[in-house]
């Protein structure tokens, strides 16, 4: 039996050579100790991929675990089992980070309902159609029926169904990525998956990591994940620029050292001031005054005159609660 491989990951060197000694012996009892979610996936894949009938379990190191049946569990669930390693890695796995409030029952449960990743891991794939399928996939998972291409477009909803609930910020890490961000973490499952799918191959698909959703780091030696493509924003500039001021005086805020008041931005209950009444303001919002509020200009010189400010109490802010009091549509730029 020629077990020679040139891929690097246990996983899948555990997998390749389990499998061919099950295949070996249809009568055979393979026992693998490992409790490797990754791993039991592709047990189940290539179980039914392979046609195998022998006996193959995986018992945990740990004593007192139970011992799974990978036979039983194949023909139990072998409806969902042709795209078990797209749905597993798009919804995490070892090196695809999970989605907040997704689990694996969900991503299921969504590929019951006809929901395809048969795209997802296929060398040759266009990887605009497989980010597509992922997104509908994705938005499956959280409610969202209605076709689009856009994570954030989802993402917006989802930020409108929470906040029309209740009037409490959501959880940033309750919302989904938005389309950039989203887009990386499919290129790593694409990756992964692509790799899992060559497993019983002696070598792995020439697709390079650094096209997938990883950097190389030189210094130590090794990849790490990149979160949006260079160049990209992590949010409008305008946005990045929100301070809040570090007034202290009994009549704070009365001048242009104010990085609030220089900037031409109201003082919020996050400032040293607590942008109460103490507070002098004159950008300030009253509950009263909400509506007919002064719109600071945002024009390329007034942000010029606002970064000139030279104040040592000055930092940056940026909270959830600040967009919402200003009824800025976060949605639109977050990006986890």
């Amino acid at each position: 039996m020629d077990l020679a491989s040139t891929h690097e990951e246990a996983d899948i060197l555990i997998t390749q050579q389990a499998i061919h000694l099950a295949k070996e012996d249809p009568n055979s009892h393979v026992r693998v100790v490992c409790d490797d979610t990754d791993v039991f996936a592709l047990f189940v894949y290539y179980y039914l991929s392979e046609k195998l009938q022998s006996s193959l379990t995986m018992q945990s190191p740990i004593m007192g675990r139970s011992c799974i049946d990978v036979k039983e569990t194949t023909c139990k669930h072998s409806a969902i089992v042709p795209e078990l390693l797209a749905l597993h890695a798009l919804t995490g796995c070892d090196s695809v980070a999970a989605t907040y409030g997704i689990g694996k029952t969900k991503a299921i449960a969504v590929a019951r309902k006809g929901y395809t990743l048969d795209q997802l891991g296929k060398p040759l794939a266009n990887i605009v159609e497989v980010t597509e399928q992922a997104t509908a996939f994705m938005g499956a998972c959280y409610g969202i029926t209605t076709s689009t291409s856009s994570m954030t477009k989802i993402h917006q909803k989802l930020w409108a169904q929470k906040t029309g609930k209740s009037t409490a910020a959501p959880k940033l890490c309750s919302l989904l990525p938005t389309t950039e961000a989203f887009e990386q973490n499919v290129r790593r499952a694409h990756h992964q998956v692509a790799h899992w799918y060559s497993a019983l191959s002696g070598d792995p698909p020439t697709l390079a990591a650094v096209e997938h959703g990883w950097e190389a780091d030189d210094t130590n030696n090794c990849l790490s994940p990149r979160n949006m493509e260079d160049g990209v924003s992590y949010a409008p500039e305008h946005i990045l620029k929100l301070v809040r001021c570090g007034c202290t005086s009994e009549r704070a805020c009365r001048g242009e050292k104010c990085g609030c008041m220089g900037r031409q931005l109201p003082c919020t209950m996050f400032c040293t001031c607590g942008g109460g009444t103490a507070c002098s303001n004159p950008f300030n919002i009253t509950e009263s005054a909400t509506d007919h509020a002064a719109i600071p200009d945002d024009s390329d010189e007034a942000n010029d005159r606002a970064m000139d400010v030279d104040d040592e109490d000055d930092e940056y802010f940026l909270d959830i609660r600040y967009f919402v009091y200003w009824g800025i549509n976060l949605a639109s730029f977050i990006r986890v």
